[in-house]
């Protein structure tokens, strides 16, 4: 079981989209694969995913002893689930607890996916401490590559070596005086792809189908194919 936390220190960066997109093309390949909302007070990918009305226990409620994770998920799609955040902090919400949940799921699920809250607090903190790779999603700005080193230094001291790179939101024509290298450079982690700056994608989350000719798409299809293991080059004429 492939357990992969996605975060950044910067909200807005298309963390939770990303989660969402890569959850289905996953899914779509056979893999059997959980989307965790880890930003308690503030979820959203129950909304993302259009099941915010059939959504009733969270992984609170797994932690907390109210029921398991099977009563507290909701189906998505074949092969893709989601276990929704709770709605405030408790004190149930330990690491040993939470650690212990994510434990009980193993050879159930091929991908586990944990969307981590802006920022590195306390939700951050219980994500990092349970995953086998970390993902820092950053846009190609100044304050974003500033914050994306600073969740990816924080990842690292707590123990997590396999950290990739995400650059999200690339506008060739805006981005242009952008140097890839040096954004790789400054963050300290193995680039896993670049996504396109894409309306469709956004609009996709709105029930309209993305077609295979966006690029963004298959920016994430090319990500999800790496994460599979799968030997795919990075290719300047798809930005």
């Amino acid at each position: 079981m492939e357990i992969i936390t996605v975060a950044s220190a910067k909200g807005g960066v298309g963390k939770s989209t990303f989660c969402c997109s890569i959850g289905k093309l996953l899914a779509e390949k056979g893999k059997r694969t959980l989307l965790i909302d880890m930003d308690i007070g503030v979820r959203s990918l129950d909304i993302l995913l259009g099941v915010d009305h059939k959504t009733v226990y969270n992984w609170g409620d797994v932690l907390k002893g109210n029921c398991d994770y099977l009563k507290a998920m909701t189906d998505i799609a074949d092969e893709l689930y989601l276990l929704p955040a709770p709605i405030d902090f408790n004190e149930n919400y330990t690491a040993e607890k939470f650690a212990h949940m994510i434990k009980s799921l193993e050879n159930k699920f091929d991908f586990v996916i944990l969307d981590s809250p802006a920022g590195l607090e306390s939700g951050f903190k219980l994500s990092v401490g349970v995953a086998k790779m970390c993902i820092v999603i950053s846009t190609p700005d100044q304050v974003s590559i500033r914050a994306a080193s600073y969740a990816a230094d924080s990842i690292k001291k707590q123990g997590v070596k396999d950290v990739r790179l995400v650059i999200n939101k690339f506008n060739k024509k805006l981005h242009k005086k952008i140097n890839v290298d040096d954004f790789i450079d400054t963050v300290c982690a193995r680039l896993l792809g670049i996504v396109p700056e894409s309306q469709e994608i956004y609009e996709s989350f709105n029930g309209v189908k993305v077609p295979y000719t966006c690029k963004g798409e298959q920016a994430f299809f090319r990500i999800s194919e790496r994460l599979l293991g799968e030997n795919v080059p990075f290719r300047a004429k798809y930005l």
